[in-house]
């Protein structure tokens, strides 16, 4: 899809938390990419390096500024090398000349509310929109991650993953590298799935909490629905749709063979998806959610200034080159495998 870029402000801070200037937006859920130009961030340039991606860190909006509610900041839930934690909106964007921050939203469309859903809906608030409580849902999700630390086991297990995955996309014609990757990844998930099961937490990097937490809370939401029949046809539907909430590419087909598995009653969708789906999940990468078509752009904030993002004709050219620099921001990264 191509895009055009719209100059709308020179104050990514306030522009996000001011609803007079027709806000609010940001809604729960929206998922935020940055691009951490401190030379002193190691691990920022680590993940663009080993991503190939301009991007090196991804969050969801945990809580959006509502003054009437008492909320007046904006929050965001992340996961870091020492955890999952909360962070302020001014956190993601200042210093200007540091991040540049990239919004987008999950598209709703073909998500099947059931009545109590629409019962709730509220138009006197900001949320009130199609959706809202799976968003909701999906924010909860990741905070209930709040507990998982990063010790040496974990870091070596998703680095195996991600080693495995590279080997995929970048060494087809050395298959053995992608399966010693692999092998090391399962040693190292082999040493920690005890702690896991006690604590009932997973472990993950940015984007990878990111991924599951929209993949669980759809999860868990239909096998809520599937077990009421009211609500059994938008279980149904949603579970047929449930790729919608997959950000990656899956060229090995894991996302439709777990469906077809539920449907067919060979996995039970009350219990905790398999090792291969939490895998692809935990593997998500932000250049992944650059090139989502399952993620519509809504504003990129660059060099202090807010750019609104909206669609455009194929044959659009960039008026200008700070325009061109934005449209530059958003092209598609590696050709993932």
């Amino acid at each position: 899809m191509a895009y055009r870029a719209v100059r709308i402000q020179q104050d990514p801070l306030n522009f996000f938390l001011d609803e007079r200037n027709g806000g609010p937006f940001l809604r729960v859920s929206d998922v935020i990419l940055r691009e951490n130009k401190n030379p002193r961030e190691i691990f920022a340039h680590l993940i663009r390096m080993a991503t190939a991606s301009k991007w090196s860190h991804s969050s969801i909006v945990y809580l959006v500024r509502e003054p009437d509610m008492g909320y007046h900041n904006t929050f965001l839930i992340e996961a870091k090398t020492k955890g999952v934690h909360i962070a302020s909106w001014r956190n993601e964007v200042v210093p200007y000349d540091e991040f540049t921050v990239g919004i987008k939203r999950p598209n709703l469309d073909w998500y099947m509310e059931n009545s109590v859903e629409r019962a709730w809906h509220d138009s006197h608030r900001p949320e009130g929109t199609h959706g809202i409580e799976y968003l909701r849902h999906v924010r909860g999700i990741a905070f209930d991650q709040m507990n998982g630390l990063y010790d040496k086991t974990t870091v070596y297990e998703l680095s195996a993953l991600y080693a495995a995955r590279a080997a995929r996309r970048h060494l087809s014609i050395l298959p053995q590298a992608a399966d010693a990757a692999q092998k090391a990844a399962d040693f190292f998930k082999h040493e920690d799935e005890d702690e896991t099961s006690r604590t009932s937490v997973l472990r993950f990097i940015c984007s990878g909490l990111v991924q599951y937490s929209f993949f669980e809370a759809l999860r868990l939401r239909i096998a809520r629905d599937i077990d009421i029949p009211a609500h059994r046809e938008a279980a149904e539907h949603n579970l047929r749709n449930m790729h919608r909430v997959i950000f990656r590419e899956d060229p090995e087909g894991i996302i439709p063979d777990y469906i077809y598995k539920v449907q067919s009653g060979q996995l039970d969708i009350h219990q905790t998806a398999p090792g291969d789906v939490l895998d692809l999940l935990k593997t998500a990468t932000p250049a992944d959610f650059n090139n989502s078509p399952n993620l519509n752009w809504r504003f990129v904030a660059l060099k202090g200034v807010v750019w609104k993002i909206e669609p455009a004709a194929d044959d659009y050219l960039p008026t200008n080159k700070d325009e061109q620099e934005v449209l530059d921001m958003l092209s598609p990264e590696h050709f993932s495998s």
